[in-house]
Formats: C-alpha cells, structure tokens, sequence
C-alpha cells in the first residue's frame, strides 16, 4: 500500500522551521518538517493547510505553496509518497508548538546547518530540494 503526505519546508530567510517529534510511533526524538498524512478524500493542499493549523497554529494560504520535491520511500510498514511544498513565512506571526505532547521542540535552523537528530528522508529531500531536484527514492 501507497501512503500519501504532505511536508511543507517553512521558511525565513535561510531558515526552515523543524518540529521534534516525541511520544511518536515513528522518528521519535528527531527532527521532522511539518506536515502529515492526507486522509481518504482530502485534497493534498487541504492537507498540507489542516497539519500547519494543526501543528504549529498558522494559517497560510494555498497559493503561498509551491512543489518543491516529490519523494518515494520504503518505509516499515508502507510506502509512501511525499509531496513537499515550500512557503517563505517571514510575514507571518510567529508559529507556536501547537501539539507539545506529540513535539517537544520547534526551531528555526538554517538550512545549511540542519541538526544531526532529523528524520533521513526529510534531510534527503530538504538537500535536494536544494539542488533544485524533484524527485528522489529513500530507503530502496
């Protein structure tokens, strides 16, 4: 079975915001994107839009996304496809740890000096995203 999520790479200058995951079935201790799965039915911006309201309490509008990188990993239990999308949200009130039992941190980081704790795929696609390449495989 395919998964489908969502990431968005949130931005301020040469910043990206990463939330650290804890009491989480998966990655726990490590840095991640925000973002999620796309439920049955959801549109992928929709998403993309409910896990950022969600996570860290903002609203950002549908066309301040852009598709940044699609990646295809082999994950334990499922493959999975992420779409990550990319927002500069430098003029946007600060964003808040809304859901501090599931991360128990939030930073910015610059993205040339991502923590050694993040999830690998996120690196990964955070690197190339970089390289302006848009798509990759992880964990084949």
């Amino acid at each position: 079975m395919v998964v489908l999520y969502v990431l968005a790479l949130l931005c301020v200058d040469d910043k990206v915001l990463l939330l650290r995951r804890s009491n989480a079935s998966f990655g726990q201790g490590l840095y991640s994107l925000v973002g999620g799965k796309v439920e049955n039915n959801e549109r992928a911006l929709h998403a993309l839009q409910r896990e950022i309201r969600e996570e860290i309490a903002l609203d950002i509008p549908e066309d301040a996304f852009k598709l940044v990188h699609t990646f295809h990993r082999n994950g334990t239990d499922n493959n999975l496809i992420a779409l990550c999308f990319i927002a500069d949200i430098s003029a946007m009130p600060m964003p808040k740890n809304n859901e501090p039992n599931k991360h128990d941190d939030m930073q910015f980081f610059k993205i040339s000096e991502l923590p050694s704790n993040i999830i690998p795929a996120h690196k990964q696609a955070i690197e190339y995203i970089q390289q302006q390449i848009g798509y990759s495989e992880h964990g084949w």
